[in-house]
C-alpha cells in the first residue's frame, strides 16, 4: 500500500492540470460575460449583469465574515477558562490517570524513592573477541510528567 504523502505525484498533476485548465477556462468565461454588452445576445439566459459584481463582493464579504467573526469566535469558544487549571497544565499528563485535580500539591513532584544499592552486572561472554565484558548499562529515560517552574528555576540558577 503506497504511503500518503502531499509530494507531487503523476496522479496529482493531471488533476492539478485538469483543475488550472477548467479555473481558467471558466475565468476567462466570467471575465467575458462581465465585459461583454448586452447587444451580443449573451445576456438571453444568464443573470443579470448586477451578478458580476454582486456574487464577487458577496464571496469577499462572506470571507471577511468568516476570518474576522466567525473563526475567532470559533478559538475563543475552544480556550479554556483564564482560571482553570488546564490554562497552565494538561491534568492528563500531570496526574495519574483517573484522578481528579484537587489542588497544585498534586503537581509538585514526589520523591521517588529507589534504592541506594544498584545491582552490578556480570560480565557477558563475547563470541566475537573470546573474552568478558561489562554490559552497557544506561539509566532508564524519565516518564513525561509536569515541571514545576520551581524545579526548573532550581536546575538551572542553583
Amino acid at each position: 500500500m503506497p504511503e500518503h504523502t502531499p509530494a507531487p505525484t503523476p496522479h496529482r498533476a493531471v488533476y492539478g492540470f485538469a483543475f488550472y485548465m477548467l479555473f481558467t477556462v471558466l475565468f476567462l468565461t466570467y471575465v467575458t460575460w462581465a465585459l461583454l454588452p448586452v447587444e451580443f445576445g449573451l445576456h438571453s439566459y444568464l443573470p443579470d449583469k448586477y451578478f458580476a459584481v454582486f456574487v464577487p463582493f458577496l464571496v469577499l464579504v462572506f470571507a471577511w465574515f468568516f476570518a474576522f467573526l466567525i473563526y475567532p469566535a470559533i478559538n475563543l469558544s475552544m480556550t479554556v477558562d483564564v482560571d482553570s487549571i488546564a490554562s497552565v497544565v494538561d491534568p492528563k499528563l500531570a496526574l495519574p490517570k483517573g484522578t481528579e485535580f484537587t489542588s497544585w500539591s498534586q503537581l509538585q513532584k514526589g520523591e521517588l524513592s529507589q534504592d541506594s544499592t544498584s545491582k552490578k552486572a556480570s560480565p557477558v561472554n563475547c563470541n566475537l573477541c573470546r573474552t568478558f565484558h561489562q554490559p552497557v548499562t544506561r539509566a532508564p529515560i524519565a516518564p513525561l510528567r509536569f515541571l514545576d517552574l520551581q524545579e526548573v528555576n532550581t536546575a538551572y540558577y542553583n
